[in-house]
């Protein structure tokens, strides 16, 4: 198996002009949309906090899962970093919205995990359990990306006033310290794949639409406060 041929010269540049149609789709959510203007109910919101700090207790694993895969000492030391930041600093984002819904960190973390939520930790997991280090970075990417250019559109509207209830998530989402998170992946993405043949890149792209494809469904969940059916 050859080379294989990436029109555009990186592989996450590659990927994203793939998933771009998914992506799109994400800034015409109607949850996206309600967070940004400040209009989502609070009750949305909460179950969306509630649903993604039990996300972020599942992302911290696979960033030790990622630890395990790296060769270079750089690497194993930044996704330590990573796990650790996961959960200073997101995690207690979420603990400080738990405060205002009247919620313990604990009582937030004993609500049972949405189907969706289930389902795409549950894919996470799989790859990082078998899978190479560029395919546990491609599974996780999407999230890091799409939070980051979620923040980015709304911050180019202006800063979110003082009174705007999802303040604190908007300015995390928006920061240079968040951006920097997915552009350290992308980089060990493209460098860790400059070799990969058709087989490898094949792989990549099935974990990225589908990581992606949750993303936005992870936004519906929370619109829909999805339960389980039965």
């Amino acid at each position: 198996m050859g080379e294989a041929k990436l029109k555009t010269g990186s592989t996450s540049i590659h990927l994203y002009e793939l998933a771009r149609p998914i992506w799109q789709k994400q800034f015409e959510h109607p949850f996206v949309t309600s967070l940004g203007d400040g209009s989502l109910p609070q009750e949305n919101f909460r179950f969306y906090i509630c649903q993604d700090a039990l996300f972020l207790n599942e992302l911290t694993k696979i960033f030790g899962y990622a630890t395990t895969r790296s060769q270079q000492l750089a690497h194993m030391e930044r996704f330590g970093e990573l796990l650790l930041n996961t959960i200073r600093v997101e995690q207690e984002l979420h603990r400080s919205y738990a405060q205002r819904f009247g919620m313990s960190p604990e009582e937030m973390l004993s609500v049972e995990m949405a189907p969706t939520n289930y389902a795409y930790t549950s894919h996470l997991h799989a790859v990082a359990s078998v899978g190479t280090l560029p395919e546990i970075i491609t599974a996780i990417l999407p999230c890091a990306w799409i939070y980051a250019e979620v923040g980015k559109y709304f911050s180019s509207q202006g800063t979110p006033a003082s009174d705007h209830p999802y303040r604190d998530w908007l300015l995390t989402y928006s920061s240079d310290d968040f951006e920097q998170v997915g552009a350290w992946l992308r980089q060990v993405l493209d460098e860790s794949t400059i070799h990969a043949d058709d087989m490898e890149i094949s792989r990549l792209e099935k974990i990225f639409i589908t990581s992606s494809r949750y993303e936005w469904m992870f936004w519906d969940m929370a619109w829909r406060q999805e339960q389980w059916p039965v």
